[in-house]
């Protein structure tokens, strides 16, 4: 019975994890017995709230049974209700009945706030509260976040392991599919590193092709949404926000030097 319990408490913890997005980013951060305990510790949570509804529902069955038991008590030859003790003495394929009432209320628990989770999910306001919560305890969220909420309309430069570089728009493709493996851009610039100064090298702009083809995110038969760009976060370097009016400034006072 335990080996069995043990597994209802992993299989109960870890299907709300996977159901709430900042609970599976930290799983994920998590290795060992360290993942093992994160899912064990919300599981037993459920265990113990199951525990403790079940002994409420069993105090209000033996209160009940003492109220049809009053007129037992002036005069024994009635009826003697015991429908409260008779509970225990239930079996199913040879279990008893508290070790599968409490099952079934462990998995109701788990089952219950693992679709209120997905059901905060589908709601758009909630589900930025939701990343808000995970920008907290990761940088780079936290700048992305911050560009899709900024009313400067910031774009963010994103450097590769490659030295490959994309400074765009964040997609909010990302948050309707919540997913924090990867950050989903619409590409302006694009270019490099150089190997030795680091200073961005600029190769395709694709602002100015947008502008050229009349392309934005409602134009058919092509939108900003087929140019977007998937990357996998553990090929980032960095990410830091960007200012188009800033880097055309500095392009300038550049251009104005080398012309010296």
């Amino acid at each position: 019975m335990s080996a069995a319990l043990v597994v209802v408490i992993l299989v109960c913890g870890y299907l709300y994890i996977n159901s709430h997005i900042p609970s599976k980013i930290l799983f994920k951060k998590s290795t060992g017995w360290q993942s093992y305990f994160q899912v064990a510790l919300k599981g037993s949570i459920y265990l113990i709230m199951g525990f403790f509804f079940l002994l409420i529902v069993w105090i209000v069955v033996f209160l009940l049974m003492l109220i049809f038991n009053i007129p037992h008590f002036f005069k024994p030859t009635l009826h003697h209700f015991t429908f409260a003790y008779d509970l225990w003495e239930i079996h199913f394929a040879g279990v008893g009945m508290p070790f599968v009432a409490l099952v079934a209320a462990t998995i109701i628990f788990s089952l219950g706030e693992s679709k209120q989770a997905e059901k905060q999910l589908r709601d758009p306001a909630q589900r930025r509260k939701i990343f808000e919560e995970v920008a907290k305890s990761s940088p780079v969220e936290a700048i992305l976040l911050e560009s899709l909420d900024s009313q400067q309309q910031l774009l963010v430069s994103i450097t590769l392991k490659s030295r490959k570089v994309y400074i765009g728009m964040v997609h909010e493709a990302r948050l309707e599919e919540h997913d924090t493996d990867t950050v989903v851009i619409v590409p302006f610039l694009s270019g490099y590193r150089d190997k030795d100064t680091l200073s961005f090298i600029e190769e395709v702009n694709y602002a100015d092709h947008y502008k050229e083809c009349g392309i934005t995110f409602t134009s058919q038969p092509i939108s900003l949404k087929q140019y977007r760009h998937v990357i996998p976060r553990d090929q980032i370097e960095s990410v830091s926000l960007f200012n188009s009016a800033m880097y055309s400034h500095f392009k300038q006072l550049k251009n104005e030097k080398e012309k010296q």
